[in-house]
């Protein structure tokens, strides 16, 4: 097991590493404008959902009610106890049920090996597995696979609701870009369980003299998952939230989105200039439309005849015009030419060149 020293050099060999770039993610997180922050997509609402039922599941299945009776912590037994003294403590506190009947008769037969099997797998895999008998010789690989399947439910359970919101088609883009670290992350718990119970050393526990003593995996291991399991929805969920809103882990679109998102603009503009075009059509071809278009224009002449023929206008008109650098506009207004009709100018006759 991961003692609490290891954990201390941990911290201070990556703690100087790690800390200024989570600090440095915090205030990049505080920093971000107000403008640039999105509403949360309704497929990714989903996602949400669907990792928040995923931990607290999770979370849920870490209490004692959803784990196997733990004879020996309930009459305050070692594991060197005889199995009968064990029954009668045991039936002092509840009548024994067979499942009780048949734990006693696999701890007389078995002894040490089978305590230690229990503490490591619990009382199902002790009392059902029809491959070997404790005592046995590979009589622990044999407990370790036909365990496999029970350990490894869980997170074949949490890697459905992984794919469910890492799915493009379900739950939209933003969590489908966090797909594969979701992925790795489920196989990974999955991976260091089985490992763990693998390469567990039972000799601490064949040396216990006090229940305190007593390292029961298969209980510890239960919570040690639910927690794991719970805390990658939780930090997968506060991530895609953050990419989702706008907060963080921005990434500017790829080219081909760019294009995509260009020809779209383009054909709404098309579309926009057809129906302008239409509708000026319909108003050429219509005479009674056409001849209150000709009286706007010529009383909009009218109008704004009158109003420069005002003295103040005029005289802001010559204010103006002092002011101005007749220069510059010409040179404005012959590059803003050349650049509109440099595109439409054809390209020199060869054969004429010649």
């Amino acid at each position: 097991m991961v003692s609490w020293q290891s954990i201390q050099s941990f911290l201070i060999f990556f703690g100087p590493i790690l800390l200024p770039r989570v600090l440095a993610t915090y205030r990049s997180l505080r920093s971000r404008p107000a403008s640039q922050i999105r509403p949360l997509p309704q497929r990714t609402s989903f996602a949400l959902t669907v990792l928040f039922l995923s931990g607290l599941i999770a979370f849920l299945s870490t209490f004692p009610l959803f784990s196997p009776a733990n004879v020996f912590r309930q009459t305050q037994s070692r594991l060197q106890t005889s199995a009968g003294v064990l029954s009668t403590r045991l039936a002092a506190l509840r009548p024994l049920t067979a499942q009780d009947e048949k734990l006693r008769q696999v701890l007389d037969d078995g002894g040490l090996d089978a305590r230690l099997i229990y503490a490591r797998y619990g009382p199902h895999i002790l009392t059902t597995c029809p491959f070997a008998k404790p005592g046995d010789v590979d009589a622990g690989l044999a407990y370790l696979f036909y365990a496999l399947p029970s350990m490894l439910t869980p997170h074949l359970l949490h890697l459905i609701a992984l794919g469910t919101a890492t799915s493009g088609m379900l739950c939209g883009q933003e969590g489908a870009k966090w797909r594969n670290m979701a992925t790795i992350s489920g196989i990974v718990l999955g991976a260091a369980e089985v490992l763990f119970i693998a390469y567990y050393d039972d000799k601490p526990n064949m040396r216990s003299t006090r229940l305190s003593e007593i390292d029961f995996v298969h209980w510890k291991m239960q919570v040690w998952r639910g927690l794991a399991i719970a805390a990658v929805d939780g930090i997968l969920g506060w991530v895609i939230w953050l990419q989702a809103t706008g907060r963080a882990f921005v990434a500017p679109p790829s080219a081909s989105e760019r294009i995509v998102n260009h020809a779209r603009a383009l054909e709404g503009l098309l579309v926009k200039a057809k129906s302008v075009g239409i509708v000026r059509n319909g108003t050429a071809r219509d005479a009674a439309m056409r001849s209150k278009v000709d009286e706007y224009w010529m009383k909009e002449g009218e109008v704004m005849r009158d109003v420069f023929e005002q003295p103040e206008v005029l005289e802001a008109q010559r204010s103006t015009l002092a002011r101005l650098d007749v220069a510059r506009i010409s040179r404005d207004a012959e590059g803003y030419v050349d650049t509109v009709l440099r595109g439409v100018q054809s390209p020199p006759n060869p054969v004429a060149a010649r």
